[in-house]
């Protein structure tokens, strides 16, 4: 067996402790990289937290004003409707004869204000109701619920609707259950369908059908109405919008149910052709079901 080169070997060492060294020094490169990667990601966690805590301060101020603006306007409300509903009684007597008598001319005039102060306390009374429901829908309180039979219960108290609209409600709903506020979704479907039924003529379909997809729950309400244009479709969740004037209604409701099938982590999505109908789904994450299901469990 032949012996090595003392020279070789020397040679191999040096080249082994030069390779020793560079990796020593990469391998200090990589802990101060590490160590200032650590010390960004700490400024970086210092400044998401500042702005959290700033975000959460301003959504604070933000409901504090607007309960703030809430109890306001019920304050004036209540303070308006004992005096309207006083001007209203007076104003009755005077047309019964209670005050005495009156001629024609001013008995026209006295029930242009009777009329005039039953159009103001349903004002006022519609009002108050539109700061109730408001302040409601920004709490949730859900629970595995079966979604079907929900769909069905608010479908059946509307047929005789439907059914003095001479309008044909379907209803196609398999069992699904998910995590929801069984209340506020009633109040959401309740509105969407029933709107489905306002702007549907006779003779006219409103269909509602219930899938339940693997990462979502799905009501679809299709109605075979009177539709609308663009600019309706981008103005019918805002406050107090109607698509058509002439028929009643707040211009809040659907504003309402939509936070209200936010706050569930879903959305309403809206389709829809000027004379050819429309369509409203209610769209409701089922991952979120299932993981509040086992959280309620």
């Amino acid at each position: 067996m032949t012996a090595p080169d003392p020279e070789q070997l020397l040679a191999r060492i040096a080249e082994l402790e030069q390779q020793n060294s560079s990796l020593l020094a990469q391998n200090e490169e990589l802990a101060h990289q590490n160590l200032e990667l650590e010390r960004e990601i700490g400024r970086r966690g210092v400044k998401l937290n500042c702005a959290n805590i700033a975000l959460s301060r301003a959504q604070i101020a933000f409901d504090q004003q607007a309960r703030h603006r809430e109890e306001a306007v019920q304050d004036i409300a209540h303070d308006l409707r004992t005096p309207l509903t006083s001007i209203k009684g007076a104003a009755q007597n005077v047309l019964d004869g209670i005050a005495g008598p009156v001629d024609d001319r001013v008995l026209a005039y006295v029930d242009i204000i009777k009329n005039q102060s039953v159009r103001l306390i349903g004002v006022v009374n519609w009002l108050l109701q539109a700061i109730r429901i408001t302040s409601e829908a920004r709490s949730l309180d859900a629970a595995p619920a079966d979604v079907a039979r929900l769909v069905d219960d608010v479908a059946n108290a509307l047929r005789p609707i439907a059914r003095e609209r001479d309008v044909t409600l379907t209803v196609v709903a398999p069992e699904a259950i998910g995590c929801i506020d069984v209340a506020k979704l009633h109040q959401v479907l309740e509105n969407i369908i029933g709107n489905a039924l306002k702007f549907t003529d006779p003779g006219g379909e409103v269909r509602v059908s219930l899938d339940a997809k693997p990462d979502e729950l799905r009501i679809d309400v299709v109605d075979t109405g009177i539709g609308m244009d663009e600019d309706a479709l981008e103005r019918i969740f805002h406050r107090y919008y109607r698509a058509n004037p002439e028929r009643e209604g707040s211009g809040l409701g659907l504003l309402i149910a939509r936070e209200m099938v936010r706050l569930h982590g879903g959305d309403i999505e809206v389709e829809s052709e000027l004379g050819k109908g429309s369509r409203f789904s209610v769209v409701l994450p089922r991952a979120q079901q299932s993981e509040s299901s086992n959280a309620a469990a």
